[in-house]
Formats: structure tokens, C-alpha cells, sequence
């Protein structure tokens, strides 16, 4: 068997049992150097190729498989999070602008509406139930009190006025309650200081930061009201 022919044989298999390539290697040495050579190369390959499996590793990688699976979920649990807190804002500020959007031009259209609203809620004949330290604590936020009780006071309220937080009282008129707001300087509302409609008339009372409207029906004396105001509010500002 000549050289190459030998070289190919054992190149194929190393440990060929050909009878031919088994003489070939015993009656040349160099031939057996080189069969004996790519055997031992055939036999490391054959261990390298042979690792043991790390212990636990299936479990490990039944771990990492989970790991993966919750981080998975985890990304569309805040994806859905996320278009929840989208779609929460977006109703938020259609609410908010319903709530604070401004229907009205003038403070005299909002008080007359704001008055006949709630008219259905208030009577002459209610109690007495707001004292002048309560009033005062809510005037507070206006940085404004009254030294004295203007009348018989039957509610203080926080109330939006058009939008703008502000303090809704009402007193014991002559024959119907009075409503007096007070209400921060509102750039969308023009001030005219003295209105009416079919039933009620009004009067506005303009201080630096603030305005008063007084509001009552056509028998009630608004200037006196009006002149009390002047004559007992009191502003820090």
C-alpha cells in the first residue's frame, strides 16, 4: 500500500481494522508513527467532545426559563399599566375640563345662575349654624376675615365659582336668603358691579385681590349689605 493511499485510510479511520492498512502499519514505521499519531489526536478530540453535565443544570435552566417568562410578563403587565394610567389621564382632564372650564363671561350671569341652582336648598326658615370663627377659618384662604357676623348665617361652603375655588355664605334676608360669594380675581369673568334679572338683583363689592357679590331678591336692601362688607371685612394682603 503505497503512502498516500495509507494516509487516506487512516485519515477516514483511525482505527481501521483493514487488513491491507494493519500490514501497511506494521512493516513501516513511519507509517505506524503517523497511524499511531492521528489515533491518539482521534482519541482527544473524542474527550473534549465528552463533557460532564454540571449538576443541576436542569434545573438551572428550568429557572432561567421562568426568570424569562416573568420578566416577559412583567413588561406587558407595565405596557397595560401604562395605557390604564394613558386612558385614566385622558378621562381626567375631560372631567377636568368639564369641571373648570369656563361657561359663563361675566360674574353677574354666573352668581344669578349659581343662585337659582341652588335656591331649592336654603330657606328662610333654615337655622342659624355657621358661627363667626367658622366663617373665618374658611376666609382664611383668602387671606381675608370679618371682624363682626354680618347677619344670621345659614351655610359656608367652598363652591367653584365658574372654575375658580371660591366662598359661597348664605344669610337670612328680609324675605328669601342671600347669597354672597367670594371670589378671587378671575381673568374670564368681567365685573359689573351692579345686575339683575326677573328676580334678583345684584351688587359687587371690588377689593384688590378679591370680589364679594351680594345677590338677593328684589325686597332685599343690598346696599346695606354691601356697606356692612365694607365695613367689617378685613384683608392681610
Amino acid at each position: 500500500m503505497d503512502d498516500l493511499q495509507f494516509r487516506r485510510s487512516i485519515y477516514a479511520d483511525p482505527n481501521t481494522s483493514d487488513e491491507e492498512v494493519r500490514a501497511a502499519k506494521h512493516s513501516d514505521p513511519a507509517k505506524r508513527k503517523f497511524a499511531e499519531e492521528i489515533e491518539q489526536l482521534d482519541q482527544q478530540i473524542a474527550q473534549a467532545l465528552h463533557i460532564d453535565v454540571p449538576q443541576g443544570l436542569s434545573e438551572k435552566l428550568i429557572l432561567r426559563q421562568s426568570l424569562a417568562s416573568h420578566q416577559q410578563q412583567k413588561k406587558a403587565s407595565r405596557i397595560k399599566l401604562a395605557l390604564a394610567a394613558s386612558v385614566t389621564f385622558a378621562i381626567g382632564l375631560i372631567v377636568h375640563q368639564l369641571q373648570f372650564s369656563h361657561a359663563y363671561s361675566s360674574i353677574s350671569d354666573y352668581a344669578i345662575a349659581h343662585t337659582n341652582h341652588e335656591a331649592q336648598y336654603f330657606s328662610n326658615q333654615d337655622e342659624v349654624r355657621v358661627s363667626l370663627t367658622s366663617l373665618n377659618k374658611k376666609m382664611a384662604s383668602f387671606n381675608g376675615s370679618f371682624s363682626e357676623q354680618l347677619g344670621e348665617l345659614l351655610m359656608a361652603e367652598f363652591c367653584r365659582f365658574d372654575g375658580t375655588k371660591s366662598l359661597h355664605l348664605v344669610f337670612r334676608g328680609q324675605t328669601s336668603p342671600v347669597n354672597i360669594f367670594i371670589v378671587p380675581d378671575n381673568e374670564y369673568l368681567t365685573v359689573t358691579k351692579r345686575f339683575t334679572d326677573n328676580n334678583l338683583n345684584g351688587v359687587v363689592n371690588q377689593f384688590k385681590h378679591s370680589n364679594i357679590i351680594v345677590v338677593g331678591d328684589k325686597q332685599e336692601p343690598l346696599e346695606q349689605w354691601q356697606n356692612k362688607i365694607s365695613q367689617t371685612v378685613q384683608w392681610s394682603t
